[in-house]
């Protein structure tokens, strides 16, 4: 118990009371399309991660290597400190790991406005609150007004993002108008919103494949998942990419097969040639030795002639 209270941190005796009801009560396989084992089994990965950044930021970050070393928490192992001191943080990999995750954190354009409460307790929260009953104003005809209120996705947005005396951040009201129109979409479409707040998250944000942007961690999108309306857009456009690389491809093929055929037919002309040539050296070589021939003999009968006056 004295190991989970290092891991998950100051409010460890709230998570072990959370931990124990789970234990408690038959939790659903999935809630609001989440997988309850899956979920869980993410916070807790994450809070050990926390853990590590903890340690890392007290003992390691702008700090040698011998002080790491020598600041060692009692409740560590001594070969898992050197370990995570001398061959996980100062490793190389991580270091790039580290510098990356520094430059996302510094470009990031929306601050959460929740304060030390989760997105999750937040959800829980508002799905978890009586209903509000619409007020009745007072006017000529002392008839009720109707109140609109605006779907989960919304409202957990605001409540998430929306700071309190400072108001929205540029990014992030850009974002709330986007879900605005979403939900005018959805109504005029189907007389109803009908989307759940991942989907509709998912729908807005154009997710990455492992996390939904506004939901914290842990909401990650299906597998093999495709943002809906851009989907049949994007394969249209790559079986039309595909094809044009197969006829491409078909269309070089030919015309390499033309060249080749054609180089061969230059090579058969050269050979043919160059029997010819060859076969014409010969008969001059012949020619050239039979006219040698000629001169010997007649050189010798020259001479013979000569010593015949002398």
């Amino acid at each position: 118990m004295d190991e989970l209270r290092h891991v998950v941190g100051k409010k460890a005796d709230e998570f072990i009371c959370d931990c124990s009801n789970w234990g408690k009560y038959d939790l659903p396989e999935k809630v609001a399309g989440a997988d309850v084992t899956e979920a869980l089994s993410f916070q807790c990965s994450m809070l050990y991660k926390h853990w590590r950044f903890r340690l890392k930021e007290q003992h390691f970050r702008n700090k040698s290597i011998a002080y790491a070393m020598n600041s060692r928490p009692n409740t560590i192992d001594v070969d898992k400190w050197t370990w995570l001191v001398c061959e996980y943080w100062n490793g190389e990999k991580q270091k790039r790991i580290s510098k990356v995750n520094t430059e996302n954190k510094i470009k990031q354009t929306e601050t959460p406005a929740n304060g030390a409460r989760s997105i999750t307790r937040i959800f829980h929260d508002l799905i978890n609150a009586p209903p509000t009953q619409p007020t009745q104003e007072l006017d000529e005809s002392l008839e009720p007004h109707e109140t609109q209120q605006d779907p989960m996705y919304i409202t957990l947005f605001e409540k998430t993002k929306k700071h309190k005396g400072s108001g929205w951040e540029p990014d992030a009201e850009k974002d709330y108008e986007a879900l605005k129109r979403l939900h005018e979409k959805e109504v005029e479409k189907h007389g109803e919103y009908t989307l759940s707040v991942k989907d509709a998250y998912m729908e807005v944000f154009k997710q990455k494949s492992r996390y939904v942007k506004g939901l914290g961690p842990g909401a990650r999108p299906p597998k093999n998942f495709r943002v809906e309306g851009e989907s049949n857009e994007a394969r249209v456009s790559l079986s039309l990419e595909i094809q044009k690389l197969k006829d491409d491809a078909a269309s070089r093929e030919a015309s390499l097969s033309s060249e080749i055929e054609t180089l061969k037919a230059s090579n058969d002309e050269l050979k043919t040639s160059n029997e010819e040539l060859i076969a014409s050296n010969d008969e001059l070589k012949a020619t050239v030795s039979i006219i040698n021939e000629a001169i010997k003999r007649e050189k010798k009968l020259r001479d013979d002639m000569m010593k015949m006056f002398e």
